[in-house]
Parts: structure tokens; sequence; C-alpha cells
């Protein structure tokens, strides 16, 4: 993956101030280390992907959120089945006023656990998550300071593991009014037809 197509992960971060920065589970800042327990091994790993070069000032744009989870383990669908089991959750903070907005969960898959008697909606391996970001018009020309986060709660065919979170973090440019806004990362957002 280039640096140069402003797909966002931890493989660019010396190259761009725009990188993405992968935190929290990936660094073990979770909320077993908050409390004290154990920390334990990473389970998923997030990177974001957005449509454009830069933002577009008073426009929308794509952006995705790929979580990759450790192989035997999962996290649950959102929305979770069942419903008071912990969903994945991804939210957004920009400082500019960049909002998240119509972010599509795929469906989970059904998964057996041992001891519980129903199957449990849950996302493994690659999981893609679309969303668009709006930016506000006054945001032209700056620095946008942006936040993702993505809660979820790690279970294997035995365990579940506390509530975690990664967390995404980086400045991304925002065009000036009237500058040109490219297209890129066409084969994530625009799969070819299998």
């Amino acid at each position: 993956m280039s640096c140069l197509t402003k797909s966002f992960s931890r493989k660019c971060i010396s190259g761009l101030m725009l990188a993405w920065l992968t935190v929290a589970a990936a660094t073990g800042t979770t909320h077993a280390q908050e409390t004290g327990l154990p920390r334990k091994t990473e389970r998923v790993r997030a990177e974001a992907h957005l449509s454009v070069d830069r933002l577009e000032p008073g426009k929308e744009c794509d952006i995705l959120i790929r979580l990759n989870i450790q192989p035997e383990w999962h996290i649950n669908s959102n929305p979770p089945e069942p419903k008071e089991y912990v969903a994945t959750e991804v939210t957004f903070k920009g400082k500019l006023g960049t909002k998240l907005g119509s972010v599509k969960y795929p469906k989970g898959k059904p998964f057996r656990m041992k001891g519980i008697d129903e199957p449990i909606s849950v996302y493994e391996g690659r999981v893609d998550l679309f969303g668009k970001l709006s930016v506000p018009a006054g945001a032209a020309g700056k620095l946008e300071d942006m936040e993702i986060v993505v809660n979820f709660q790690s279970c294997n065919h035995e365990i579940c593991e506390l509530p975690a979170t990664v967390k995404l973090s980086g400045k991304l440019p925002v065009a000036r009014e009237g500058e040109a806004v490219r297209a890129i990362n066409d084969k994530l957002f625009h799969p070819p037809m299998k």
C-alpha cells in the first residue's frame, strides 16, 4: 500500500502527516489495562481509507473503516444478536466539525458459542464498514484533526474479553475553496464485479 494513495495505516506514519495511527488495541490501551487487569494480546486492527485525496469543504466523501480480526476470534455485529450483547460501533470526532454519518455495518454471521443456546451474530476476519464524512464549508484550507474510535468486544469459542477500543487519529487537509479534489481508492469503494 502506497502512502500516496491516502490509505491511512501504520505503514504511512513516517511519510505523511495525514497518516492514521492505530493506537488502542494495537498498543494495548484497552479497558482491561485501565482497570488493572492483565494486558490482552491484540485482537482487532483497524485502518481507514478515504475516497478523495483531500476533504472538500461543504461536501461529503466516502470513508471505509476496515477491521482485521485475529484468527479464531470474533467481535459482535451491529446490531448485536442477542440485543444485550456489546455491539461493534464506530464514532468520529473532528475538531473543525466534520461529521461521520450513514455508517453501514455488514450483516453478521451466526456463531454458536459454548454454553449459549441461541446463535450470536458476529464479524470474523476482515470487516469493511462504510460511512460518509460531511465537511463544513468553514473548514476550507485548514487541517482537520480527526479521531475515529471503534468499540468492540472480542470473543473466541469459549470466552469473551472485556470491551476494548481501537483509535485512529490524524490530520487531513481540507481543500481551499475552488481547489480541485481528486477521487482515489476506487477499487476499495467500487470493487470490480466478480
